[in-house]
């Protein structure tokens, strides 16, 4: 079809519900899970490319841009993280829209929901640096920080281990209650409620989703960490804002999401790049070598290679079931090189 014979997909929230709805929940993490491998190779590859993201600030919180690329598309999603909106505005933490664009033509093939998609792809990366390095019978894990990505993160790992056990906390003790109330009816596994030091202690697999302040101490700590335990740390996602304490990264193999962004938004800008064992995508393609008494950190800042696999994947199960509306956002002129014969010839 010439590119302008069609007008862009848009994917609204019920679009998205309707495909994951399609071929079911698990399922679509399945799918999505080794998409997103497969994106990490390509990265090591070179096929994918993938700048630094950029941010600004605002009183009330983050917005940041992150583009990336490979041989046929360009996709970028904007994504904030305001911490009052649930109690001000009634609104999400995050919040997250996205585009995809051909390569060819720069034509824009679909804008999408992006909140319910980043929320699984980021539950889904730490999925696959768990399936690459934690140990094989971790089945307890801890999820500090209850909130809206947090049943993400534990549904995604459930599907490469056999969770028995789960821990939870939260300083929003609704968060927590809500969390443990699903967990248990959806996924019949016994949440515990509890402080920071017992959930890290207990858990064979920690993850800290939290959307703490910056310059704010971190939320765990070296000593409550036993041998053998995979961390999965997401929620300092910017700088001057960390979860775990720097000893603890410097006693732990840590694994970034993307180097450039790591350095100075994640745990990693305490330590520095020397500090880095590697990043996933090296792992998935060059397995390292685990001892059972390892402490290993998957450091997930957010990576834009995920959204643009996430888009890709997305944009063809919505063609294939024909869900979304097509929109014309996109200028047509009648005279290609003369806008104004095109639109304003009868406009003064």
């Amino acid at each position: 079809m010439n590119i302008f014979q069609q007008d862009t997909l848009l994917l609204e929230e019920s679009d998205i519900l309707y495909l994951i709805k399609k071929i079911g929940l698990k399922n679509f993490l399945n799918q999505l899970r080794n998409n997103l491998e497969s994106g990490f190779k390509d990265f090591f590859l070179q096929k994918i490319q993938v700048p630094p993201r950029a941010e600004f600030f605002f009183p009330r919180g983050t917005m940041e841009s992150m583009p990336a690329k490979d041989e046929n598309y360009f996709a970028c999603k904007i994504v904030n993280t305001h911490l009052q909106n649930p109690l001000i505005y009634r609104l999400p933490t995050i919040i997250a829209c996205g585009v995809l664009v051909d390569g060819k033509t720069g034509f824009p093939l679909m804008l999408t929901e992006s909140t319910i998609l980043t929320a699984l792809r980021t539950g889904t990366a730490s999925a696959i640096a768990t399936k690459h390095l934690a140990r094989k019978d971790s089945d307890i894990i801890g999820i500090i920080g209850n909130g809206a990505q947090a049943i993400p993160q534990l549904h995604a790992i459930s599907l490469v281990r056999d969770i028995k056990k789960v821990y939870a906390y939260d300083i929003d003790i609704e968060a927590s209650n809500s969390f443990k109330k699903t967990v248990e009816k959806r996924f019949g596994m016994p949440v515990i409620l509890a402080d920071t030091e017992v959930t890290t202690r207990e858990s064979d697999i920690v993850v800290t989703v939290t959307c703490k302040e910056k310059n704010t101490p971190p939320v765990v700590y070296n000593e409550w960490v036993k041998p053998g335990t995979h961390i999965n740390a997401v929620g300092g996602d910017s700088p001057n804002k960390v979860e775990l304490e720097k000893s603890l990264i410097e006693r732990a193999k840590l694994v970034v999401d993307f180097k450039d962004q790591a350095i100075y938004e994640g745990e990693a800008q305490q330590v520095g790049k020397d500090k880095i064992c590697s990043d996933l995508a090296y792992v998935i393609a060059n397995p390292i070598t685990r001892d059972e008494k390892d402490i290993t950190i998957f450091d997930s800042v957010g990576f834009a290679m995920e959204d643009l696999v996430t888009y890709e994947m997305i944009y063809d199960l919505a063609v294939r079931e024909k869900v979304g509306k097509q929109v014309n956002i996109a200028s047509r002129p009648k005279f290609i090189k003369n806008l104004y014969e095109s639109y304003f010839a009868e406009i003064q």
